[in-house]
């Protein structure tokens, strides 16, 4: 349990830089949307979308590398058991951790989503595809085949099917806005273009 609570930490300061991102793609979005500059909304979701794959693989691959000596910063030097908590953490980091950007990329699909002003849809994708994923997992797939790395993978599995939902459903919603910016839109209908 130690090694798994000590791998969760070391994930926050991943998630914590990745977070930037779907934070930005919220607010980069919002804004060009009321500004009427639907034609920058693709390159917010692009650029955000590879810059949190770049951190998020830098930065997940690079914890990983140093994995043990991070673990021990998190486990008990006394315990008997250090050994082994490291190695329990490590087997998260593995799984986790390496792919850990995938996770930051479904997150930047749902805040392009929730940037263009649907909240509930991205919630319910979110909902279904990181939660009931999961427990549909742990009673189909992992009760057949029980261990820790079965578990562990059911992780990247979701994020990635929720992120792929994420993408449809932002293609969807961005197909529903106007193909030209407010303001090119105003001036070639006052210039008869």
């Amino acid at each position: 349990m130690a090694g798994n609570t000590a791998s969760m930490s070391l994930e926050g300061f991943v998630y914590t830089a990745m977070n930037s991102f779907y934070q930005t793609a919220i607010s980069f979005t919002g804004q060009n949307l009321g500004g009427g500059k639907y034609s920058r909304i693709n390159k917010i979701m692009i650029r955000c979308v590879l810059l949190v794959f770049i951190v998020g693989f830098v930065m997940g691959n690079l914890f990983y590398l140093a994995g043990r000596p991070l673990l021990s910063l998190y486990v008990d030097k006394d315990s008997p058991a250090r050994e082994a908590m490291i190695d329990i953490g490590l087997r998260r980091m593995k799984i986790i951790m390496t792919t850990y950007f995938t996770c930051g990329m479904m997150d930047v699909m749902c805040g392009m989503i929730r940037g263009l002003g649907y909240g509930i849809m991205p919630m319910m994708v979110s909902l279904i595809g990181a939660c009931g994923f999961r427990i549909i997992w742990i009673f189909t797939f992992f009760r057949h085949f029980h261990s820790l790395e079965n578990l562990y993978i059911s992780y990247p599995i979701s994020w990635v099917i929720t992120g792929l939902v994420h993408f449809i459903c932002f293609v969807y919603v961005r197909s529903k806005l106007p193909k030209k910016d407010a303001e090119t839109a105003a001036a070639s209908y006052s210039t008869g273009i």
